[in-house]
């Protein structure tokens, strides 16, 4: 595992310390899955953004219901 540094205002630092010390949360913890879910949130948007930017053809929803195995 590596190491970051990052800066943030003294407010926000107050502000994680509090919580982190009232709830008796693991703020490094914390910190790395918010990292995580948002570098996940942004992969998935980057993605669906890339996707949309390519022509496609609209499948009926009847025919989606069939490639997933859910026609009636």
């Amino acid at each position: 595992m590596t190491s970051m540094s990052i800066r943030v205002d003294a407010e926000i630092k107050a502000r994680w310390d509090k919580l982190s010390e009232e709830h008796g949360l693991n703020a490094s913890h914390l910190i790395r899955q918010a990292i995580i879910d948002k570098l996940e949130e942004l992969e998935d948007f980057y993605t669906v953004r890339s996707r949309l930017s390519e022509p496609f053809e609209p499948v009926p929803n009847e025919e989606v219901w069939k490639r997933v195995g859910l026609a009636d």
